[in-house]
């Protein structure tokens, strides 16, 4: 059953605003409309596909219990007078930031980076239209207190929110208003707005408790497609058509080290006349609000970066071990292979310090990173991701296509032969092994192809991107200067 926004989840566990993993499975199992293979999944917390994510996932409530993670997983809140996820922390400093940076950092350990969307990603976009309210405000006067509402509702209920923002692709030749598949209102009433269409790459979404719904602007805009709100992922109408598997329920720890925790999973989430009540609707119809997206999504691109520097920090580390166990670290041109992979973790983590840094509070009192170095941050970290995944490639050698199962090392002529015919510096046949499999499962799987291909375009593709940087950067006190060297205005021209 749907829960409006101001209705408060029963008290459960130490804290009446957090859940246990147990918790978090059961509201799940709330009628959501699930598609996979042709089959309707009755339960996504217990299907093959889903149930290894949903695993993971239940971790992470879990955590919030634990006293080892507690401080990490949450924060004392003044307002509740008791915990709450630090997840639903909207940041007012940039302690706070660094805050959600660390829970951001735990929940990416979990999965090495291969899930975009943890549950402490999604109540950003919420937190992102706080930020840049004094810019929306003026055409929606109830937006303030509407996403202020909502806020409060993840933080108090401990949900798992999730962004629905691109459009759903089809022929690019036609205007967007004739895009037959956009999610657009077909039904307004005093009590809210019908949708249909879809929204695509829902992320997550069949795992989680609640979307944001936005739109991107484009040319020849439909007004009735220009929409910001929160919809619950139970909702009637709402169906998740789910992409094929990239991994198998069948995966083991050692032969396959990422894939065997399971994959995020895609899916097309189509809107069949979905109600959406007027509280939920922050902005509906105005395309000056669709101008702000860069300053809404700024704490989701900043969370995208941050993911993307810890997951480097990974790739650092197994350059580093592929050359201690193959014996190549002495070689000049192997260590400048290493350097490359090592400047690119550094230089991440440079861009996301700096931007918090370097950041700001907003006028409703969120405090944001710097703009334009998230901004570039981004686009180096997408461009320079594929030739980092083929340096550490390159490093293994023959070692990623000469790769053997656990279950024919496991016999006693087969395992015998590879630590005696195949051991690696200081470590046998079998150990050289398993991490050849963690790499393939890092860079070669069709499970690292399909998050390489997800971190490319994931909230905008680099081409995009690019004049986000353009907009983004400020050269103006620097152009001053030079300006006055040259004496350039003295030759300006109308």
């Amino acid at each position: 059953m749907v829960k409006n926004v101001g209705e408060k989840k029963a008290a459960a566990g130490r804290s009446p605003y957090l859940k246990t993993g147990d918790e978090f499975r059961a509201s799940l199992r709330d009628g959501r409309r699930v598609v996979y293979g042709g089959d309707e999944i009755a339960d996504v917390t217990t299907h093959p596909l889903f149930r290894r994510s949903v695993d993971l996932w239940a971790e992470l409530f879990d955590a919030q219990h634990d006293p080892a993670t507690q401080d990490i997983t949450t924060y004392f809140d003044p307002q509740l007078g008791a915990r709450a996820s630090t997840g639903w922390l909207v940041p007012t400093s940039k302690e706070d930031l660094a805050q959600r940076r660390r829970l951001l950092e735990f929940s990416t350990d979990k999965t090495f980076g291969v899930y975009g969307r943890p549950p402490d990603y999604g109540p950003t976009l919420a937190m992102g239209f706080l930020a840049a309210m004094h810019l929306i405000e003026g055409a929606e006067p109830d937006a303030s207190a509407k996403i202020k509402k909502f806020i409060e509702f993840g933080r108090e209920n401990n949900l798992l929110s999730t962004d629905l923002i691109a459009d759903a692709q089809a022929d690019r030749s036609l205007p967007h208003a004739e895009n037959p598949g956009r999610l657009r209102c077909v039904k307004e009433t005093a009590e809210g707005i019908t949708v249909y269409g879809t929204k695509p790459v829902a992320s997550s979404a069949s795992m989680g408790n609640w979307g944001g719904v936005a739109t991107l602007i484009s040319p020849n805009m439909d007004p009735d497609a220009v929409l910001w709100a929160y919809v619950p992922m139970n909702a009637k109408g709402i169906t998740f058509v789910a992409r094929e598997q990239v991994t198998s329920a069948a995966d083991s720890a050692e032969d396959h080290p990422i894939n065997h925790l399971g994959e995020e999973v895609d899916a097309l989430i189509i809107f069949d006349h979905v109600f959406i009540p007027w509280e939920h609707v922050f902005s509906f119809r105005n395309k000056a609000t669709l101008a702000y997206y860069l300053d809404v999504g700024l704490l989701a691109h900043w969370a995208i970066l941050a993911r993307m520097a810890r997951r480097a920090q990974y790739f650092a580390a197994t350059a580093k071990l592929i050359v201690d166990v193959l014996g190549t670290e002495k070689i000049p041109q192997v260590r400048a292979q290493v350097a490359e992979v090592y400047s690119y973790a550094s230089a991440l983590e440079a861009f996301i310090l700096a931007g918090e840094e370097k950041g700001a509070q907003s006028p409703h009192g969120v405090y944001v990173p710097d703009r334009a170095l998230i901004t570039s941050g981004r686009l180096y970290a997408i461009t320079q991701l594929p030739v980092v995944m083929q340096i550490v490639r390159e490093l293994c050698g023959q070692g990623l296509v000469s790769r053997f199962t656990a279950k024919d090392l496991e016999r006693a002529d087969i395992g015998k032969w590879v630590d005696e015919f195949l051991p690696g510096h200081h470590i046998t046949g079998r150990g050289k092994n398993r991490l050849m499999n963690f790499v393939w499962d890092l860079t070669c799987s069709s499970h690292s192809a399909r998050v390489a291909l997800f971190e490319n375009v994931n909230s905008t593709p680099p081409p995009t991107v690019r004049q986000q940087v353009y907009q983004s950067y400020d050269v103006a006190a620097a152009t001053r200067l030079i300006r006055e060297a040259t004496g350039l205005d003295q030759y300006t021209t109308d």
